[in-house]
């Protein structure tokens, strides 16, 4: 499994196959757009879609944790789909998971689902942030800042474009995959979440994707 060392800010950033960024130098985890119950969300709608989806996102997080070691998980907005997510069931299975990760210090950088789901911090033992969060050199965020320019001494991190890119194969297959969108100062991750959907990037001239395919990276230049 690879991943891919950066250099920002006079420290390295290594970007994950796992579609997470982890910060050595704050010793920080960063992820976006996991979505936790949006099959509930379906199925309370009368939407026929599986289940399993929480158990699989926090499963992914558990090992990633138990790789990088973090004291703190920053999710870069949109932890929570919505009201209907805070099933009996979800609920539980997320405290149990926190409980196994008790040291961890965790913060929700609000997004416009958790917005809309509403606040359950209390209950379950996270930070709730408005962005921008100033962590370090690093500005989190859930929306990308289009003046990103602005702040040349920082990188910001950020989500909720779920970004993908798509490469031409053989006549007209197409293979869609998540992608990291970069830029000299601003990095959006891809969607964690398993069940999220993504959109096709329009690379701009000065950025390039690093799109994840079978546990690596591969860059692509627009």
């Amino acid at each position: 499994m690879s991943s891919l060392v950066s250099r920002y800010c006079h420290h390295d950033l290594v970007l994950l196959p796992e579609r997470a960024l982890w910060d050595p130098a704050t010793a920080s985890l960063f992820v976006a757009d996991v979505h936790l119950g949006k099959a509930a969300t379906f199925r309370a709608l009368g939407q026929p879609v599986p289940g399993g989806t929480t158990s699989e996102n926090l499963g992914r997080l558990t090992r990633l944790l138990q790789q990088t070691q973090p004291e703190n998980l920053i999710f870069l907005g949109d932890l929570f789909h919505a009201r209907q997510a805070y099933t009996r069931e979800l609920m539980a299975q997320f405290t149990a998971w926190r409980q196994d990760h008790a040291s961890i210090r965790m913060i929700l950088v609000r997004g416009n689902h958790d917005i809309r789901a509403g606040n359950r911090s209390e209950t379950l033992d996270l930070e709730h942030a408005n962005e921008p969060l100033h962590h370090g050199r690093i500005i989190a965020r859930h929306y990308p800042d289009e003046n990103v320019s602005t702040h040349p001494l920082h990188i910001t991190l950020a989500g909720h474009v779920h970004p993908t890119i798509s490469l031409k194969g053989t006549g007209r297959q197409k293979l869609r995959l998540p992608c990291f969108v970069v830029c000299q100062n601003q990095i959006i991750l891809p969607a964690f979440g398993e069940f999220t959907g993504g959109a096709n990037v329009a690379l701009q001239r000065n950025q390039i994707a690093l799109a994840v395919v079978d546990g690596h990276m591969m860059k692509v230049m627009p």
